[in-house]
């Protein structure tokens, strides 16, 4: 019996402690603004020479916010917000090395980018980054020689994460 009572007092009182709005603190509603519900993702620009990174960090992208976001992809002359990003640089950074042959055993794929993702209705930048970094690991030596393409996949898609991250908490 008392176990029914703080059970029904507990179910009352929890909705007191939750705002409305999610700025003002933990909500019951939507934790996304519904003042957008379409954004343009145009391939990202790449100022690097590593040729592929644009379109496998568009890809990301496109996947992380159909996967996490109520928003629909869709193009620029139909969507209310446009999300813009550039690489700006991609580096190999090696972490340890062997001590048999002096090869590098573990390599770092660093990649950092600047973009915006703009409402396009009042022409105004919702939020933006610049300088905005990723990395992915690989192991390059014997005995699973992965290859640089598993450290660039990895540091891919941790930006898109990032990005997506940074877009949900900008309202």
């Amino acid at each position: 019996m008392k176990t029914r009572i703080l059970m029904l007092l507990l179910t009352l009182a929890l909705p007191g402690g939750c705002a409305s709005d999610a700025t003002q603190g933990w909500t019951l509603s939507n934790a996304y603004n519904d003042k957008w519900s379409t954004i343009a993702i145009p391939i990202v620009k790449n100022l690097t020479y590593e040729r592929e990174m644009g379109y496998l960090l568009t890809n990301a992208l496109v996947r992380e916010v159909e996967n996490r976001t109520p928003w629909r992809i869709t193009s620029p002359a139909e969507a209310d917000t446009l999300l813009e990003v550039e690489i700006t640089s991609v580096e190999l950074q090696a972490l340890s090395q062997s001590r048999l042959t002096k090869l590098n055993q573990e390599n770092l794929v660093q990649l950092k980018t600047d973009w915006s993702w703009e409402d396009l209705s009042g022409n105004q930048t919702i939020t933006s980054w610049d300088g905005m970094g990723s990395e992915g690991l690989f192991l390059s030596s014997n005995p699973l020689e992965e290859p640089i393409e598993l450290g660039k996949l990895q540091a891919v898609e941790n930006m898109a994460r990032a990005i997506v991250d940074r877009m949900t908490a900008a309202w």
